[in-house]
């Protein structure tokens, strides 16, 4: 019998009414290789602009707590998870699509992929179906959750509140000591802040700080990175499973993408324009690297860096 080429296979899927992404599973962050044409369509997404970012599904914003941790349980033990979600189209139709995730397995027997397909399971105006009442439950129970977590996020940076940051990140560091998983602690600290806010006003400078924040959320994307305002003018960071010397290099670019915000910061000590400090320390955990013992080794080496920074800073000014 004579074997479907690869060629054919795409055909398949690119023909294909079921929407189908395809994400890389040796990634602690499952990066999308591939989405079909009827995945674009279901939602809005090109293939493009979904290649290599986060899985979808683990963002935050589409399923529920509850859901994405089984969904989580299923992606650690290769198993397969299936869920539905309601949805609106353009014209005010309500939809509920069944999505179903499967791990694909290499040569090796191991699971090299996991594939997310997706199918529009009813569509109407009214009335309701067992499948739609169970995810109408759902999506109550997701807004009673969003209104709860009005109370963890920061209304300034819309990053988490410091005292909900601890509280995350006490439980991954429990996890991360059972697991022998490296964690690192990133202070980010907006220099001369106040000084900025006396040029420009306070209403500057909180916008100032909120565009520092998108820079750091927007370089910590991976699932299991945690960011929040730990003060008036610092931002607090965890990451797992990198090395310092990769986080400190991460956190270089940060400081750099900030530096490139040009923001113009004509009574900074450290340049014409706003910057940011930082402070790296990480370990895999044990009894005594605790949370605010890897946070106050972040702090001194802010500390420690600081004269070295500020020539640098003040050199590429």
């Amino acid at each position: 019998m004579k074997h479907l080429s690869s060629k054919i296979l795409e055909q398949m899927l690119a023909h294909s009414s079921e929407g189908i992404i395809v994400a890389a599973a040796n990634d602690p962050d499952f990066p999308v290789v591939y989405a079909n044409p009827a995945y674009e369509r279901l939602t809005g997404a090109s293939a493009d602009e979904l290649r290599g970012q986060c899985l979808p599904l683990l963002s935050g914003s589409i399923l529920d707590e509850i859901q994405t941790e089984q969904l989580k349980a299923a992606l650690t033990h290769g198993d397969s998870y299936l869920t539905h979600l309601a949805g609106r189209h353009g014209d005010g139709t309500d939809s509920v699509s069944q999505v179903r995730v499967e791990p694909l397995y290499g040569p090796r027997d191991e699971v090299d992929y996991v594939m997310v397909s997706q199918t529009v399971a009813s569509a109407a105006r009214g009335g309701g179906s067992g499948v739609e009442v169970g995810v109408l439950q759902r999506e109550i129970r997701r807004v009673r959750q969003k209104v709860t977590s009005m109370g963890r996020l920061d209304s300034g940076t819309g990053l988490f509140q410091y005292e909900y940051f601890l509280e995350l990140a006490k439980r991954d560091f429990m996890m991360a000591r059972r697991d022998k998983r490296l964690v690192a602690a990133v202070l980010f600290d907006v220099v001369d802040l106040d000084a900025y806010g006396q040029t420009f006003g306070s209403k500057a400078a909180d916008s100032c700080l909120r565009m520092v924040a998108a820079q750091v959320s927007r370089a910590l994307r991976r699932s299991g990175d945690l960011c929040a305002r730990a003060d008036g003018h610092t931002i607090i960071a965890l990451t797992h499973g990198q090395r310092v010397d990769e986080v400190r290099a991460l956190a270089a670019r940060i400081a750099a993408n900030v530096r490139g915000l040009a923001l113009h910061n004509p009574r900074g000590s450290y340049g014409r324009y706003v910057a940011v400090q930082v402070g790296v320390a990480g370990r895999i955990p044990d009894k005594d690297y605790t949370v605010e013992v890897a946070i106050e080794a972040a702090h001194n080496d802010l500390q420690s860096l600081q004269p070295a920074q500020k020539a640098r800073y003040r050199a590429s000014a």
